[in-house]
């Protein structure tokens, strides 16, 4: 392994990086937009339980400041109005004036006085907000009272000449804006989702081309299948294979490609057994398997299929056949091998399904019987091809491949993370085998719009998580 496969983690451009986060964008639209709509019900809720009614009630007044020099004249030049204007505001927030007002009204606070005056002239506004709209009006009458006495130290006798006033306020002056919380909550839950693609992307970063699993593994390509939709719903095979329906994806002609790419790297390592397998489940090895079985079956070459994932035997299900008697049963001695052996429909093709799942299969894929098996097939046929578990979940990988040959890795574009492609070539490279190369599998385009979803047998492959728990070994 060179440098880039013991890090895991090859150079990065930014193009890369924008096409890895737009996939995981998508990947998560489904949650990013239910993430969107319960913040915005989360926020319009907010609005609706915070919401606290305020009431205003308001007047406009004229102020006169007497000028002590002049007696009673009164005068609206320009510099007065000035003056006013300045200390007007004030004197409406002093001290002075809001003990005065709490002790004439009894009140424990003082309410919110906004004044302003009107440019260079003494129209003042007055504007008193509470939630009690008594108390607002009550506080308005009661500055507009007590202001002469409290501005008569400051700027000299004052009077008051008021021009109109709202009166008891009836309704709020406020409202509670479900369409803005609604889109606050939006933006919120949308800028929530471009981060959580962001972190996706950086704790999942797959492979998206042959340069980059190149570049990864240092292995060669041999092939790229494309992805084939629905495939499932038209045929009586649960996986797409070249002995069946068109070539409007291309399949069949990629299939070929690789099988060529496969025999001439065999023939250069002297190999029969070819084991075939892949980093996780969902990648599409079984129908490499079986594609490359039937490939090579055409060309009239004697080929025998083992379904050796003896956890989760996917083989049968994929052809389309009932399971029946199978490896397990072989293996732990219940039927003969005739019994197992099965023709295919094309008469240089032969297989043996996985049979029973088995949740503990790895003492009988290292048996004697299991050796004795590979060995005398090598003598019945040109090629033997393996399916077995994925390489970085179960140890069976290891064991089978001890028997083999050579290994083809099969990779699914955009779905194994690349740590776990590394991990999986090396577990493969532990066995001391030559690993011929691998195949980027269900390829779509760059910007496809189901990088991470499933087609045809693919969406079916598997259960994992609860890995050969179905049934017990007898």
């Amino acid at each position: 392994m060179d440098e880039q496969v013991e890090s895991g983690y090859p150079k990065i451009d930014l193009t890369s990086l924008l096409r890895g986060c737009w996939r995981s964008f998508r990947y998560l639209m489904k949650y990013g937009i239910l993430l969107m709509v319960v913040l915005a019900g989360l926020m319009c809720f907010r609005s609706w339980r915070g919401y606290s009614p305020v009431y205003e009630a308001s007047a406009s007044f004229t102020v006169k400041v007497t000028n002590p020099f002049y007696g009673s004249q009164a005068y609206y030049n320009s510099a007065a109005a000035q003056q006013m204007a300045a200390t007007f505001p004030h004197i409406l927030s002093s001290s002075a004036l809001n003990q005065r007002v709490m002790e004439e009204l009894d009140i424990p606070y003082m309410p919110a006085v906004k004044v302003s005056v009107l440019g260079n002239t003494n129209i003042v506004s007055l504007a008193v907000r509470s939630d009690d709209p008594k108390l607002c009006y009550d506080v308005l009458n009661c500055v507009m009272e007590i202001y002469p006495s409290v501005a008569e130290f400051v700027v000299g006798p004052t009077t008051m000449k008021l021009m109109s006033e709202s009166g008891m306020p009836q309704a709020p002056v406020n409202s509670v804006s479900y369409p803005r919380a609604a889109v606050k909550g939006m933006v919120l839950g949308f800028g929530i989702w471009a981060v959580w693609a962001v972190l996706y992307w950086l704790s999942h970063q797959t492979v998206s081309d042959e340069e980059e699993l190149g570049r990864l593994v240092n292995l060669e390509c041999l092939g790229r299948v494309p992805a084939v939709r629905g495939y499932s719903k038209k045929n009586s095979y649960l996986c797409p294979v070249i002995t069946h329906g068109s070539d409007k994806f291309g399949f069949n002609e990629s299939i070929r490609l690789l099988r060529v790419r496969v025999e001439r790297q065999m023939a250069k390592t002297n190999s029969q057994v070819l084991l075939v397998t892949s980093t996780i489940a969902n990648e599409g090895k079984t129908t490499v398997s079986i594609n490359l079985a039937l490939s090579l079956a055409q060309k009239e070459k004697r080929v025998l299929l083992l379904d050796c994932d003896l956890r989760n035997p996917s083989v049968a299900k994929a052809l389309g056949r009932k399971p029946g008697l199978g490896l397990s049963d072989y293996l732990q001695k219940k039927c003969k091998l005739d019994q197992v052996l099965r023709h295919e429909d094309n008469d240089f093709l032969y297989s043996i399904y996985g049979g029973k799942p088995m949740s503990r299969p790895d003492q009988l894929l290292s048996s004697s019987s299991m050796k004795g098996l590979i060995n005398a097939a090598r003598k019945s046929f040109d090629y033997i091809i393996l399916d077995t578990p994925p390489c970085a979940l179960m140890a069976d990988t290891a064991e089978l491949f001890s028997m083999a040959d050579c290994a083809l890795l099969s990779v699914r574009q955009n779905f194994a993370c690349r740590q776990q492609i590394v991990e999986g070539v090396q577990i493969l490279g532990d066995s001391q085998k030559p690993v011929i190369g691998c195949v980027m599998n269900m390829n779509v385009s760059q910007f496809g719009s189901r990088s991470y979803s499933d087609y045809g047998y693919y969406g079916g492959y598997g259960h994992y998580g609860s890995y050969g728990q179905s049934e017990k070994q007898e």
